[in-house]
Parts: C-alpha cells; structure tokens; sequence
C-alpha cells in the first residue's frame, strides 16, 4: 500500500515536470526545509529582486537585450530576462549576472561595482540565500536624454 503511494508522488512530480515545460515556466528554485514545511524560492523572484534594484542605480539606464525586438518583448513581459540576466542557483549559493546599459559618462568600474554590491546585499536579504559572485557586462553606454528648452525634467 505504502508503495501506491510512492508511485503517486512520483506520478505528481513528473506531471508537474512536464508541466513546468510546457507552459515554459522554470522549474529552478532553491528549497529549504522548516519545521513547519518547504520554502521554495524561484529563480523568478530572485530576477525580480535583482531587476528592481539594479534599475534604481544611479548611472544604469536599462537591461541590455539582444534585438529591438527582445528590447520590445522586454517592455512588454516584465519576466522576460533570459537575454539579459542569468541566474545559476548552486546547492547553498546563488550566482548572477547582468548585462547592462550605463549612462555616457558615468565612472564603470564605480557603477559596476554599485550593482555588485546592491545585488548581493538586496537578494541575500530578502531571500536568505548567500550570493557568491555577482558578474556585471556593461554591454552599451546611451547618453541621457537632453531636456528641450522650457521643459522641466517631468515633461512640462
């Protein structure tokens, strides 16, 4: 009897792999066991956490995507980060990295290394995970939009 029950774990595990692979949703997420269950934590969420923060860095303009239209797909899904995000969860660690656009001008190592430090310091936060490198592409830099004469900065 012990058995049937056994195969129907199984059964219900790889539903939801091929699930998982059909609806292309990922399946990657780092589990912890509590006493009151499992915690599981998406590779999703934490793309999030670092999409968020990374875009409110003084001198990061944007992800970088590949094409006009991942630029386009991009705007349009906010989980669509594969071109320019990866995140690789290890047994107790997470890796990142970010290819960026920076603003003309700024100081890249400086800005780099703020993302750097903003990333590691907000997803091991807010996740608990221990984050073990943080790599940072800077892949263009875009000049800052000039403001037309009698404009203020919201547009008036």
């Amino acid at each position: 009897m012990n058995g049937g029950r056994m195969a129907d774990a199984q059964s219900l595990d790889d539903a939801e792999h091929l699930r998982s692979h059909v609806l292309g949703e990922s399946e990657l997420s780092m589990d912890e066991e509590t006493d009151g269950g499992t915690i599981k934590i998406s590779e999703n969420v934490i793309a999030a956490v670092v999409r968020k923060y990374c875009l409110e860095i003084d001198g990061v303009v944007r992800f970088a995507s590949g094409s006009i239209v991942g630029g386009i797909a991009g705007m349009i899904a906010k989980r669509n980060y594969e071109s320019s995000m990866v995140i690789d969860l290890a047994d107790d660690a997470v890796n990142i990295s970010v290819t960026l656009v920076f603003r003309f001008g700024v100081h890249i190592p400086d800005v780099a290394q703020a993302v750097q430090e903003v990333v590691r310091t907000r997803v091991e936060a807010l996740t608990g995970k221990r984050v073990q490198r943080v790599n940072v592409l800077v892949h263009d830099l875009e000049d800052p939009v000039p403001l037309r004469r009698g404009e203020d900065s919201s547009g008036r």
